[in-house]
């Protein structure tokens, strides 16, 4: 836990530097063309996520020593034709959208999309693939070699590039990836081809994401299609605005990126092994820290956030101090909903996250347009906050329940616990 929580450190922390010096280096138009076109390399990862990596990490700690080994080959087979077929057709649909619209600034974004979808798509596979492993030291190494290589770049950008465009951004993110990727492959080791186990890994990995594939879509619609809906209503401004503003409340991503680290694997091991009860104590354990570390940042970010704000970006981006206030209640709750994730996903309840989102996502589809019409970027944070309102309560009734009936359900070690709460 502790080498996840310096890792996401070094995550968070680099991320946040990254956007600091794309905003200097791009400006606010440049750096809201850069955020759309890495929402969609976002939107590519949370599908990859769902599909492959959300699966081994609940699975993978099941695994039987024997098996490990040939089950983490044929993941891997899986995620680098995943990342190659989502790789390209990303690049050829760009390239097609921006031809039949006759923009040429559109189509330059077709390349560095569709290299940044593979590659940071193969880069995140191996660090979590380490952190399952049990090597958090060796995750540690691959995200200082990326975020390092990444942060140098950007710094020499307005020095090497004066007046360089958002497609620069995206290409530095996608190098310094690579590079990551050639050393998680180093230390992944020799590939082994069996048929047989693969059939068996695609089919349970299917039964686990089946689920939280389409979840995984409505997640990007009630949280990243925000910016879309900046972009398309206000402009590449409004969305530069909102990334800025995202990026000082993304200190909270530190504990939330901490929690996929560990979180999940750990919650995995407690129903395997101590059945119900140990999973409900491990929870409580938490959910109770998450909340802690959740109302210390809150009440940090809201002692003066205009002073923080032009400190950070400088008098561009004057403002964004009551947006930065705002954005504190839907990651706030987000956080809490992050818990109530990690219980359903450890008993394989899937079907669970998916009903979260089915009930939150029309109303955030509904709700979204006029919000903005009248709100502006108000409108869309408020929206935001609505949406992760209703799937924290549909989360919560059901654990409830289940805390109620866990009292009188032991569970050996090692009984299956798919599908558990209905």
């Amino acid at each position: 836990m502790k080498f996840a929580f310096l890792d996401q450190v070094v995550a968070s922390g680099a991320n946040f530097l990254s956007v600091i010096l794309l905003a200097r280096a791009l400006g606010i138009y440049e750096l809201g063309r850069f955020t759309l076109a890495w929402m969609l390399i976002e939107f590519m990862a949370t599908l990859q996520f769902a599909a492959i990596i959300q699966p081994m990490l609940n699975i993978g700690p099941k695994q039987p020593d024997a098996d490990r080994v040939h089950y983490f080959q044929a993941v891997l087979v899986q995620q680098v034709a995943v990342s190659l077929l989502l790789g390209s057709l990303v690049g050829a649909g760009v390239e097609l959208v921006g031809v039949l619209l006759g923009n040429p600034g559109l189509t330059g974004f077709a390349l560095p999309l569709c290299a940044g979808v593979v590659v940071y798509q193969l880069y995140e596979f191996f660090r979590r693939y380490l952190f399952a492993r049990g090597h958090p030291g060796a995750a540690l190494g691959i995200d200082i070699l990326r975020f390092g290589l990444q942060l140098a770049a950007i710094a020499a950008l307005p020095f090497v590039w004066p007046g360089a465009t958002g497609e620069a951004g995206i290409w530095i993110i996608a190098a310094a990836c690579a590079v990551a990727v050639t050393q998680g492959a180093r230390l992944f080791g020799p590939m082994r081809w069996d048929a047989a186990v693969f059939r068996s890994v695609l089919v349970r990995h299917w039964h686990f994401s089946k689920w939280l594939l389409p979840s995984s879509f409505m997640f990007w619609t009630t949280s990243q299609a925000y910016l879309a809906v900046a972009g398309i209503m206000l402009g590449a401004t409004a969305t530069g605005a909102l990334k800025a503003a995202t990026t000082i409340t993304g200190i909270f991503n530190l504990l939330l990126l901490s929690l996929d680290n560990f979180a999940p694997v750990q919650a995995a091991r407690a129903m395997h092994v101590g059945g119900h009860a140990e999973l409900k104590r491990y929870i409580i354990r938490l959910g109770s820290l998450c909340m802690t570390l959740m109302a210390g940042g809150v009440a940090v970010l809201n002692i003066a956030p205009d002073q923080l704000v032009h400190l950070i970006y400088g008098d561009d981006y004057q403002g964004l101090g009551q947006l930065v206030r705002l954005l504190c209640a839907p990651v706030a709750v987000y956080a809490f909903t992050a818990v109530l994730v990690i219980w359903a996903a450890a008993q394989e309840n899937t079907r669970l996250i998916f009903w979260s989102y089915v009930v939150a996502t029309p109303v955030g589809i509904v709700v979204a347009f006029p919000m903005v019409e009248y709100f502006g970027l108000t409108g869309l944070v408020l929206c935001s906050f609505l949406v992760e309102c209703i799937r924290a309560a549909v989360l919560l009734v059901p654990l409830a329940r289940w805390s109620g009936r866990s009292r009188n359900e032991p569970t050996r070690m090692g009984e299956p616990h798919s599908e558990t709460v209905t």
